[in-house]
């Protein structure tokens, strides 16, 4: 399969709220690819946005039961909170994040499909991952290890992190390798070279 053959849509915009630094309602992207005939999904979504994402996939004429595989960046319910839509979905999240029996724990990185793979981003949670994917460019599918073009602009990690360090490491690390961001709570955006 080439990389054209691959196709990265955006079926939801996450969003983030707050009063000063306190998070008062927030959404994660949610993030379709098709690839060697397979339909991934990447993050859920909050329980709240329930039926706007079912509106989203029926938009598209996608049915949730023709998802064969979900990854979850990581486990805070804003990006897992609705799997459940997905119920013949195999659900993947990293062993850090401590998924619930039945998921295939991942433990490092991996190779998912041809172009498409999981790489662990830590710094937001322990078990962080993105999901890179090689189609007409390459986009890191990143959830909270960068949750806002904001944050990309400034150079500031996710406000909430279990280690700032790893988490600018991460940060840097995706940057250099994409060029296409589909950030945790934001638009997809392109990262601009020097």
């Amino acid at each position: 399969m080439t990389a054209k053959t691959r196709r990265v849509r955006p079926v939801r915009r996450g969003f983030i709220e707050r009063r000063g630094q306190t998070i008062v309602d927030a959404s994660a992207s949610v993030t379709l690819i098709e690839a060697s005939g397979k339909v991934i999904v990447v993050d859920t979504g909050s329980p709240a946005e329930r039926e706007k994402i079912l509106f989203d996939f029926k938009a598209m004429t996608v049915d949730p039961k023709d998802v064969d595989i979900v990854v979850n960046t990581h486990l805070h319910i804003d990006h897992c909170g609705c799997n459940d839509l997905f119920e013949k979905a195999i659900v993947y999240a990293h062993r850090l994040e401590s998924p619930p029996i039945g998921s295939m724990r991942i433990s490092g990185s991996m190779t998912l499909l041809p172009g498409v793979e999981i790489v662990h981003t830590p710094g937001h949670t322990a078990g962080s991952v993105t999901v890179f994917v090689d189609a007409e460019k390459r986009y890191g599918i990143c959830g909270d290890a960068i949750p806002t073009k904001a944050n990309y602009d400034s150079k500031v990690p996710p406000f909430v992190a279990v280690d700032k360090r790893l988490a600018s490491k991460s940060m840097d690390a995706i940057i250099a390798s994409v060029d296409i961001v589909v950030p945790g709570h934001d638009a997809p955006f392109e990262v601009k070279r020097k």
